[in-house]
């Protein structure tokens, strides 16, 4: 077998240049951008953070979790979290005069 010597050729005696300036243009506003892919990998697939509550938030519910799918399990979480949070405000008024403890540590 021979082998063969390939020339080099520039670019822009083989592509016109107005054609590799066209993809130029296309690769900067079209092509899809790896931080905008990512951002859709991410809210489709849970993250190892996530994937550890809901186990978590299984073994705490026993039983009752088997019947439960991901989203309900999301779903109830997300309500647990609403209510500590309203809980927590409402304390944090009585203790300090009807502001939340954030409020009093931006005014200070």
């Amino acid at each position: 077998m021979q082998t063969q010597e390939l020339t080099e050729y520039q670019i822009e005696k083989i592509i016109p240049q107005s054609v590799v300036k066209n993809e130029q243009e296309y690769t900067q506003n079209y092509s899809p951008k790896t931080q905008s892919l990512e951002n859709v990998l991410s809210s489709i697939l849970p993250n190892k953070s996530e994937e550890n509550q809901i186990s978590r938030t299984r073994k705490h519910l026993g039983e009752t979790a088997k019947t439960l799918s991901d989203a309900q399990v999301e779903t109830i979480i997300t309500e647990f979290k609403f209510l500590i949070d309203t809980w927590l405000d409402e304390y944090e008024k009585e203790v300090f005069g009807g502001v939340t403890l954030k409020e009093v540590l931006n005014k200070g």
